[in-house]
């Protein structure tokens, strides 16, 4: 994902355009509690230990729409004996909807009652049986596959309208296109081999085997944090630092929502708030320069931190400012943000002048992405390292590419 916030996209598997704004919603938190994260877990277990059943059913996003409008515009009234005659279009139309009403209704209810609910979360296991009972009194178990008479066409009409009018209607509609965000959430689950996190209260960052869902073969890391609250990252560009920070990111707010994370194994702590600052843009409306807008994210940041546990990232952290003001400013902020100690900072620097200074915090690790040169070539590992990274490369990709022969005379 080449923005972090498109990581809805692993789970788009939904098969409707309403459950796909279900999903887009659902990617669009700002707040996280560990009992909705857990409890999305639980029905995610449940959609993929029903993944055949559910993989089998198949519905069209248009027969969906216009059997929801249907539903919400039909009116019994006006299906008379007289509008056969007068109206005929219009009678055969609502014929042609109430058999289509009837199959739905009567094939999603046999994936309802099909599912295998052995250990699923007890609200969600109530909803499905309400959703059960609402679609059997229906009487579509009766009505399916049958040449329906007028009488039994004027009492399916006359039922959905009571039950619109009672909400159970909306309620259901709710429900199926849930139930569809669900299952398209499964199937990218399955699909990516994603695996489900575990949280903790001892401050323990770990995340085995992880890595970036864009790549196609990923060198996979390994981060295993017990007394530390901020993380490091140095060294060169393309030696994939950003690359890193997005993936533990990614991991983070994946398992903040309930999903499943691309990694062997996470077992990390619950923030209450998720901020992450890769890609800081003048605000050019409000007057904001480069720099202006890191201060007020930093800020952003402290002032969440009076009343919650946050997890930070700032990637190559004051960049916007010049390289003293930069270092001292650094210092600063990490010495400050060093004393929330249930909260984790993730930020990137390429301040080296700043590395004995940042050694005197015993709660900083500091890792590079190993990088060396063999036979005047530039080798990126991509593999995690503890330490300071003291490669340089831009005089080396300086004389690479030429450009001292260039500016010679």
């Amino acid at each position: 994902m080449r923005n972090i916030s498109e990581g809805w996209a692993y789970f788009n598997y939904t098969q409707t355009k309403r459950s796909k704004q279900y999903l887009l919603s659902f990617f669009n938190q700002k707040e996280y509690h560990i009992d909705q994260a857990l409890r999305v877990q639980n029905i995610l277990k449940l959609f993929l230990q029903n993944l055949s059943l559910i993989q089998g059913y198949k519905i069209n996003d248009q027969t969906v729409s216009s059997l929801h409008q249907f539903s919400e515009e039909a009116d019994g009234r006006h299906f008379t004996y007289k509008t056969s005659i007068l109206y005929r279009e219009f009678y055969k139309e609502v014929n042609f909807n109430i058999t289509l009403l009837v199959d739905f209704f009567y094939h999603f209810g046999v994936v309802l009652r099909n599912m295998n609910l052995t250990g699923a979360n007890t609200e969600y296991v109530h909803e499905i049986e309400k959703m059960m009972q609402f679609i059997h009194s229906l009487s579509v178990n009766e009505y399916y596959n049958k040449d329906l008479d007028f009488k039994q066409k004027k009492a399916i009409l006359t039922k959905i309208e009571t039950e619109r009018e009672n909400g159970k209607l909306t309620s259901f509609w709710d429900f199926f296109y849930r139930f569809d965000m669900y299952s398209g959430m499964a199937k990218g689950i399955q699909k990516h081999d994603l695996k489900f996190p575990d949280f903790n209260a001892d401050h323990r960052f770990i995340i085995k085997d992880f890595y970036h869902p864009d790549l196609k073969d990923p060198v996979k890391n390994t981060i295993d944090i017990t007394e530390n609250n901020i993380i490091v990252f140095t060294g060169a560009n393309m030696s994939g630092k950003s690359t890193a920070m997005k993936s533990i990111s990614i991991i983070v707010w994946l398992a903040h929502l309930g999903l499943a994370v691309p990694a062997g194994y996470c077992h990390i702590p619950f923030y209450d708030r998720i901020c992450l600052f890769f890609s800081v843009n003048d605000d050019l409306e409000k007057g904001y320069s480069y720099f202006a807008r890191e201060i007020m994210n930093l800020k952003e940041v402290l002032l969440e931190l009076k009343s919650k546990k946050c997890f930070a990232v700032f990637d190559e952290i004051f960049k916007g400012t010049n390289i003293n003001d930069a270092a001292l400013i650094t210092i600063n902020a990490v010495e400050g943000l060093s004393r929330y100690k249930d909260s984790m900072f993730v930020l990137s620097t390429h301040l080296n002048l700043i590395e004995n200074k940042l050694s005197e915090y015993s709660n900083i690790l500091v890792l590079n992405l190993e990088s060396f040169v063999k036979d005047d070539q530039l080798i990126f590992t991509y593999q995690l390292k503890e330490g300071w990274s003291k490669i340089e490369i831009g005089k080396i990709l300086f004389d690479q590419y030429g450009l001292n022969a260039l500016l010679k005379p």
